[in-house]
C-alpha cells in the first residue's frame, strides 16, 4: 500500500474552488486567442525528460498578430516530491506590418508534488525567467527578470489514476506572473486561470483542450487593463517507453 499525503482530498477540493473564484473577469479590453501546441517528450535514464514544445498562437479579433514559439525544457526528478527544471524559449511575434518582436527567455524552476500518491495530483510550480526581447527592426535589447508561481491540479475522471491508459482527466490551474522593476512593455504583469479536459490514449499520446483566462496589467500596483480569452489545443507525444517524469503532467 502506497503512503498517502497528509493533505486530504476534501482539503484539495476546497482549495480548488477557492482558486477558481479568483478567476472572475474584470472590465477591461478583451481579446480572443487560439494557441496550438505540440509537445515532444524524450524521457531517459528514468529520472530525466527532455521536452521540445512548438506553439503557434494568434488573436482572433482585430488587430491581428501571430507568434511562433520553441521551448526546450530539461526536467530532472530529484524525488517523488521535487522536480528541477531548466529551459530556454525562443519566440517571434508578428505584431503589425512594421513592428515584430523577438524574445529569448532562459528559465530555472522547480515543481513540488503535494500529493504524489493521491488520485488528485496537486502541484506547485515555481519559476524565475529572464525575458530578453527586442523590436526586430531596431537595435538594442530589453531585459527583465520575471518570477512565476502556479498552483495546478490534475483530476482523473474515468480512471482512479492519471497514469492509466484510455483516461479522461480534468486540468485546473492558476498562475501569477509579475515583474518588480520598470520595463517598457505593456502587460508585463499577468494572472492566468486555466481549466480544461484531457485524454490519455496511452503512454505515448495525450490530448488536451484548455480554456485560459489571462488578465494583464502594465505595473504590479495598477489595475488589470486587458483580458484575453484563450483556447489552447495541445498534443503531448512521448517517444520512449520508460518511467516518465511526473512533471510531464501539465506542461507550460
Amino acid at each position: 500500500m502506497s503512503r498517502r499525503s497528509p493533505i486530504s482530498q476534501k482539503s484539495l477540493i476546497f482549495f480548488l474552488f477557492a482558486v477558481t473564484s479568483l478567476a472572475t473577469p474584470v472590465m477591461a479590453q478583451k481579446n480572443n486567442q487560439l494557441w496550438m501546441e505540440y509537445m515532444l517528450n524524450y524521457p531517459f535514464a528514468n529520472s530525466f525528460n527532455l521536452e521540445s514544445a512548438f506553439t503557434y498562437s494568434t488573436v482572433l479579433n482585430q488587430p491581428k498578430w501571430r507568434a511562433l514559439d520553441y521551448n526546450a525544457t530539461i526536467e530532472y526528478s530529484l524525488s517523488p516530491h521535487v522536480d528541477l527544471l531548466g529551459s530556454t524559449l525562443v519566440s517571434y511575434t508578428a505584431q503589425t506590418e512594421t513592428y515584430n518582436t523577438l524574445e529569448i527567455r532562459p528559465m530555472l524552476g522547480t515543481r513540488l508534488f503535494l500529493t504524489p500518491n493521491n488520485r488528485i495530483q496537486a502541484r506547485l510550480l515555481l519559476r524565475l525567467e529572464e525575458r530578453n526581447f527586442k523590436n526586430v527592426e531596431a537595435s538594442g535589447w530589453q531585459s527583465v527578470m520575471r518570477p512565476r508561481a502556479r498552483a495546478e491540479f490534475i483530476i482523473p475522471i474515468s480512471q482512479d489514476s492519471y497514469f492509466k491508459d484510455n483516461l479522461w482527466y480534468a486540468v485546473v490551474d492558476a498562475e501569477w506572473l509579475f515583474v518588480t522593476t520598470d520595463v517598457q512593455e505593456r502587460y508585463a504583469n499577468r494572472f492566468r486561470f486555466r481549466v480544461g479536459v484531457g485524454y490519455r490514449l496511452n503512454y505515448n499520446f495525450r490530448f488536451e483542450v484548455l480554456y485560459m483566462n489571462q488578465e494583464s496589467r502594465n505595473g504590479i500596483d495598477e489595475a488589470f487593463s486587458s483580458t484575453d480569452n484563450v483556447i489552447r489545443i495541445r498534443l503531448k507525444h512521448f517517444l520512449r517507453k520508460t518511467k516518465p517524469s511526473k512533471a510531464a503532467g501539465v506542461g507550460n
